[in-house]
């Protein structure tokens, strides 16, 4: 299986397999960039509101 994350983040690529690997067999991996319209390191809300940007992207 396949599965495309929002992101370039090597770390967060790579926690989602580790995650996904105890349920799915096979499982691949692949970051693409999405604007998150927030700042490179946001705080409190802009944390939640850049999840929700990636995923419209």
């Amino acid at each position: 299986m396949k599965v495309l994350i929002a992101t370039k983040n090597q770390g967060k690529i790579e926690g989602a397999k580790k995650a996904l690997e105890h349920y799915f067999k096979d499982i691949e991996i692949q970051g693409i960039p999405v604007e998150s319209n927030v700042p490179d390191q946001p705080v409190n809300k802009e944390i939640y509101e850049g999840a929700k940007h990636r995923v419209k992207n």
